[in-house]
């Protein structure tokens, strides 16, 4: 499962890489390997007190960041990601 907010992250790294024309490529080969979900209202809910948690770990824990774990825990699943901000989290395995 992908958030899709994260298709716009991963743009904007390209842009930032110089890799802006592997854009459509890349995030058609995301799109075919996985379930991009949108941000729910009960995402977003949740989303804004785990901000506010994740920062008690990694004061630069973002709100997209949030918004992951969110989605991750709306559907039951478990996170995998190196991302400190995630540090002590119950349902995030580090990759």
């Amino acid at each position: 499962m992908t958030v899709d907010y994260t298709l716009a992250e991963i743009a904007a790294k390209l842009v930032v890489l110089g890799l802006g024309d592997q854009i459509a490529s890349s995030l058609s080969v995301i799109e075919r390997g996985s379930d991009v979900l949108s941000i729910s209202v009960e995402v977003a809910e949740l989303a804004a007190s785990l901000r506010l948690e994740l920062r008690r770990t990694d004061r630069n824990a973002g709100l997209s960041d949030a918004v992951v774990l969110a989605t991750a825990r709306n559907h039951g699943a478990i996170l995998i990601s190196g991302d400190p901000c995630y540090a002590g989290q119950r349902d995030v395995r580090a990759s």
